[in-house]
């Protein structure tokens, strides 16, 4: 049996987890987190622009995802403040679990199940 401080650690890990899950499930900030990791250090301007958003309502959806461990901030000055961001260890996990390609059933029993259900969508 485990022992309960071993679940209480779990239990804090599956949390963290969930917490980003649920900042991914929105389709800007999705499409903000894509972006992120196709151009790691691209400016908050640059990602308003590209997702067509208004700065307002990407600020609160970047707090969202900042809140959540998956993008990290870099503020920098150069003449004037520029905010940059990049995908944390956690937003490249989850990056890695969602979209990157998982091997196709090879079996006969696969290629009938994928038969059948493309063939229940047509």
């Amino acid at each position: 049996m485990k022992k309960l401080a071993d679940r209480e650690e779990m239990d804090l890990e599956v949390l963290d987890r969930l917490k980003a899950y649920t900042a991914l499930d929105n389709p800007i900030r999705l499409r903000a987190f894509r972006l992120i990791h196709e151009s790691p250090g691209v400016p908050f301007n640059e990602i308003a622009r590209r997702i067509r958003i208004e700065s307002g309502l990407l600020a609160y959806h970047m707090g969202v995802l900042k809140a959540a461990g998956v993008v990290d901030v870099t503020y920098e000055r150069d003449g004037r403040q520029v905010t940059s961001y990049r995908l944390g260890a956690r937003g490249e996990e989850l990056f890695s679990e969602l979209f990157h390609k998982r091997p196709r059933p090879t079996s006969k029993a696969g290629k009938a199940v994928l038969r059948s259900v493309v063939t229940r969508q047509n």
